[in-house]
């Protein structure tokens, strides 16, 4: 049986939220102001609340099943063969998933830093970067990000309190941006920007008790949700939104404006570092979730031999997008507006049926 090795709470809160702040540092804060305008701020807290749910219902499923992830629960409820085809699902829609965001990082990366570098360049260090984590292993990885969480929250905070000079709370009107109801329904659709939240759930065993697992899962919640919250407020009230939505990387273009004096310029380095770093944790974070899945449906002891394989499948992925227009408008939109249904819907349904059927696993 393929083991991830045990970490601690604070090393799975780090990579989870660190997971989802990730991809928030590139498009989506324009894609959102898009969206609703002034209300992305408050936007991300409706996302949030339906993120809850999601969770909920992982939590539940593992309360059930009290010792298994949810590959084995998915197995448990449905059977091997249809459980496969969730797990198989869950899988798949990871690998685009760390793909996308993989293609997004090479395509900002590229505008403000790298110009002339060819994107299989960038892709290919990144996707060299997972291999190696995967080999070492889901906890040194956990372990790791707790490191790097201290740093990227304190760089994050240094940077939202620089940049508050700039901060003019007229620009929050109109409070309803393009309407309440439509504020509303992103919020739901986008409610997958915390979908990685419900992960623990793959990496169940990794923990040591099934209050763990709450306490984790809606800590991160609570965390990510509030750093997001943070984020899109900030942006809302250094830049117009009509001004903002035009912006590749908001949060790059705000850290670009901080200076005081002649001798403390340039301080988007330091989100730079916040960006690569974040990056190089969430994208093999993914991956191993991916690796973690196939080994289970297949019955594979060891991902060592898989994950070249699957580093190439990754690449190919994230090369599909022609331009960056192309990647925002189309493959993240989507992912992001429908990956509500794997994240949650799916552990949804399967809840709904394990109650149904009566099914439950052997109590601890």
């Amino acid at each position: 049986m393929l083991s991830e090795g045990k970490f601690g709470n604070k090393e799975a809160i780090s990579v989870l939220v660190i997971a989802c702040m990730a991809k928030e540092f590139f498009t989506d804060p324009n894609v959102i102001m898009r969206k609703v305008g002034t209300a992305g701020w408050y936007m991300v807290l409706i996302s949030a609340s339906v993120a809850v749910m999601g969770l909920t219902s992982v939590y539940f499923l593992l309360r059930r099943f009290p010792g298994s992830n949810l590959m084995e629960i998915y197995d448990a409820i449905f059977g091997k063969y249809i459980g496969s085809i969730f797990s198989f699902t869950v899988a798949f829609v990871l690998l685009f998933w760390a793909a996308m965001n993989l293609r997004e990082y090479v395509e900002i990366i590229k505008i403000y830093v790298f110009p002339k570098t060819p994107p299989i360049y960038l892709v290919g260090s990144v996707a060299v970067t997972a291999i190696i984590l995967s080999f070492i292993g889901l906890e040194s990885l956990a372990r790791y990000s707790k490191l790097a969480g201290y740093a990227m929250l304190i760089g994050f905070t240094i940077l939202l309190a620089l940049s508050s000079r700039f901060f003019q709370f007229y620009r929050i009107y109109p409070l309803l941006g393009y309407g309440l109801k439509n504020t509303i329904v992103e919020g739901f659709l986008r409610s997958s920007i915390y979908g990685e939240i419900t992960l623990v759930g793959i990496f169940a065993k990794s923990l040591h008790s099934i209050q763990d697992i709450k306490k984790v899962g809606y800590t991160s919640l609570i965390m990510a949700a509030s750093l997001m919250f943070l984020m899109q407020l900030g942006l809302t009230l250094i830049f117009t939104y009509p001004f903002g939505k035009e912006l590749t990387a908001p949060l790059y273009a705000g850290a670009s404006l901080i200076h005081y004096g002649a001798f403390f310029q340039r301080v988007e380095s330091l989100f730079l570092f916040i960006w690569n770093i974040s990056t190089l944790i969430s994208t093999p974070f993914l991956f191993c979730m991916v690796l973690s899945i196939y080994s289970h449906v297949f019955s594979i002891d060891d991902i060592r031999p898989i994950a070249i394989p699957f580093s190439f499948l990754m690449i190919a992925f994230s090369l599909i997008p022609s331009n960056i227009v192309e990647l925002v408008q189309f493959y993240i939109r989507y992912l992001r507006e429908f990956g509500w249904i794997v994240f949650y819907a799916l552990p949804f349904v399967a809840l709904m049926v394990s109650m149904l059927t009566q099914k439950k696993g052997m109590q601890e």
